[in-house]
């Protein structure tokens, strides 16, 4: 009987041993606003498998700005990449901090119909937005007004929904502009659409892509919220370092097929990218100016500290 017990007990143990890894992973969802260049690091740290090298099991949801940060503060995500969306939460006084940045610059580009060739001419016009209260929606707004134009007023602002949908709106004449960022907007330029601003020139302190997560979480968790900056902070600095794997990588994922439009979202993406992750204390001072102004009411000031903790970052980066 013993004979007949040992072959037993080693396929018992050889099976504990072949327990697949992700058992040992820890399981957290993470809404991401958009496929975008802004986002790579975040597509990176997923395929190259930096965070399960930090022990998650990230489940990447798609939804969009503000959306997203409801969804976050209902529990319904651990992290959300609408980093818009979570400084003008924080702003606000709401529980959240944004621990990590992807972009430092705006992406976004004011794309319009082909007859419309400056800012101005949007008046008594329809323009797209993503949603209420995102990053798409409060750069609109300052654009429109730095060109002396009223959101809501002078110029008609609906929601479209995410990029692609927004492509769609144009393309069969529902609005009249709004703002993309690549490759949509060299996409529809080539089609003959007009470029009227871009977002870089009115604001130079403005984040896409980063990661939101609620205070709560940073109390309770400070490990998981590491791990997940560390993976992702891996992510970053492996995009930045590898212009040959990132561009055969980008096409499936941008939906992009041309090698010279390829080649020219990555040099963009190469001057926007934040080195680590974090930004300095100037910059968040803009961004929080930026969000005060356009959100209205009275501009209290509002520490960085009450929006930012990037001491993750330094952790990840030591």
């Amino acid at each position: 009987m013993r004979i007949k017990f040992i072959p037993f007990l080693i396929v018992l143990f050889l099976t504990i041993g072949a327990t697949p890894l992700s058992a040992q992973l820890k399981k957290v969802r993470f809404s991401t606003t958009g496929i975008s260049i802004s986002e790579l690091p975040f597509k990176v740290a997923q395929l190259k498998g930096f965070w399960r090298e930090e022990g998650l099991d990230v489940e990447v949801i798609l939804i969009r700005g503000a959306v997203g940060m409801q969804a976050l503060l209902g529990g319904s995500v651990d992290y959300t990449s609408a980093s818009g969306s979570t400084i003008a939460a924080a702003v606000r006084g709401l529980p959240v901090k944004l621990v990590f940045i992807s972009s430092a610059k705006p992406m976004f580009e004011l794309v319009s119909q082909a007859q419309i060739k400056s800012v101005q001419e949007l008046k008594g016009k329809i323009v797209g937005i993503s949603s209420r209260g995102g990053s798409n929606d409060l750069m609109m707004q300052l654009i429109l007004q730095k060109n002396g134009l009223a959101p809501n007023k002078d110029v008609t602002t609906i929601i479209v929904g995410a990029q692609a949908e927004t492509v769609i709106a144009l393309q069969t004449g529902r609005i009249a502009a709004a703002l993309l960022t690549p490759p949509r907007n060299f996409m529809l330029q080539r089609d003959g659409f007009n470029r009227l601003a871009h977002a870089s020139d009115y604001l130079p302190s403005f984040g896409n892509g980063g990661i939101g997560v609620t205070d709560e979480k940073i109390k309770t968790n400070p490990p998981e919220v590491l791990a997940l900056v560390r993976g992702t902070v891996k992510g970053l600095q492996y995009s930045l370092k590898n212009r040959a794997e990132m561009t055969k990588m980008m096409p499936d994922y941008l939906g992009v097929k041309d090698a010279t439009l390829v080649d020219q979202l990555y040099d963009l993406y190469l001057t926007h990218q934040s080195v680590d992750g974090s930004v300095d204390e100037n910059w968040m001072k803009g961004a929080i100016e930026f969000t005060q102004k356009t959100l209205g009411g009275a501009a209290k000031e509002v520490p960085p500290s009450q929006v930012f903790d990037f001491s993750f970052v330094q952790k990840a980066v030591r």
